[in-house]
């Protein structure tokens, strides 16, 4: 089974089979949008919740309400049935808790605000905390395994 290392800022997705990970994930957040139907899948590793100024489309993965943008027409292209989708979110961990503005959680916030907009579920989610973890997702079962870091 293909197994695909998405690095901070980047997207993959997967059709029917393949295994999308995540490692070193502290205050960045993991997002998973699944097709349960057509088993289809996407990860995205996004590390801030806003664009705050213009970048190239090469950067756009890097936020997380981009990022989201970005899965969703990669779902189209894998054959999207937007009824079926469901996201889970994991990591947006408080990793340096004297530090402000909390970006883990401000990256959840801007998350949970996107996937609203876009009507899709949030079907789960593993958030916040203070420690990082890793993320395996299986695209043909559909499950998203953690792996807490500390």
């Amino acid at each position: 089974m293909k197994e695909i290392e998405v690095s901070m800022g980047k997207i993959a997705a997967a059709k029917n089979s393949g295994i999308l990970t995540a490692s070193a994930v502290g205050s960045c957040l993991v997002i998973v949008l699944y097709d349960n139907v057509s088993r289809n899948g996407v990860l995205a590793h996004a590390m801030l919740p806003k664009r705050m100024h213009e970048d190239t489309v090469h950067e756009q993965a890097k936020y997380v309400d981009c990022a989201i943008d970005e899965m969703i027409k990669k779902m189209s292209v894998l054959g999207l049935h937007r009824k079926d989708i469901e996201a889970r979110i994991i990591g947006g961990a408080n990793m340096f808790t004297n530090l402000e503005p909390n970006i883990g959680k401000e990256n959840i916030k801007s998350a949970k605000e996107k996937l609203k907009r876009e009507s899709i579920h949030l079907a789960g989610e593993l958030t916040g905390g203070t420690h990082g973890c890793s993320v395996e997702f299986d695209v043909a079962s559909g499950i998203v395994e953690v792996t807490i870091k500390f």
